[in-house]
């Protein structure tokens, strides 16, 4: 797929693309560098996201720099989930994570998810206030989800047919 150049008022121009293989490591990176232990990933495991066959990954570049990514796929079922949504901090609150999360849902249901499904920290009331200012609502809470006494919230979003 080609690339897209989006341009935000917030972030100026940013490039959006699908991942390649050679963008692993600085993929593992970014996530080590936004998520804590426990939470981020390891690189077998995004490696792991990347290869599932319904899989989404997007880049988004700004000033030839990484500013962010997201993964997603399309499971059996139908739902969309969300795997991923990382932002580099110096990109932060630009606009950045809801062009990169908009364009992985446009993705998601052009690929036939009926609904988008992912999980966050409980105690990351930042992130649960942005993904409820993008329709998402909270479906139920996932005690041990990250790690004993490390509770998530399952978050959902329909996604209605083009």
């Amino acid at each position: 797929m080609a690339d897209n150049a989006a341009s935000h008022p917030r972030t100026g121009p940013v490039a959006i693309r699908e991942t390649l293989p050679s963008d692993l490591e600085g993929l593992y990176r970014l996530d080590q560098l936004c998520f804590e232990p426990g939470i981020a990933y390891a690189h077998r495991q995004l490696r792991g996201f990347l290869s599932i066959p319904t899989a989404q990954g997007l880049i988004a570049e700004s000033g030839g720099r990484l500013a962010g990514f997201t993964i997603g796929y399309v499971a059996r079922d139908g739902d969309g989930h969300v795997v991923t949504l990382d932002v580099h901090p110096r990109e932060r609150r630009r606009g950045l994570g809801k062009i990169l999360l908009e364009e992985l849902l446009s993705r998601l249901r052009g690929a036939g998810a009926h609904r988008a499904i992912l999980e966050v920290a409980e105690e990351n009331l930042g992130a649960i206030a942005f993904y409820e200012t993008l329709g998402f609502h909270r479906r139920r809470r996932l005690p041990d989800y990250y790690a004993p006494r490390r509770p998530a919230l399952e978050m959902a979003k329909d996604l209605p047919s083009l």
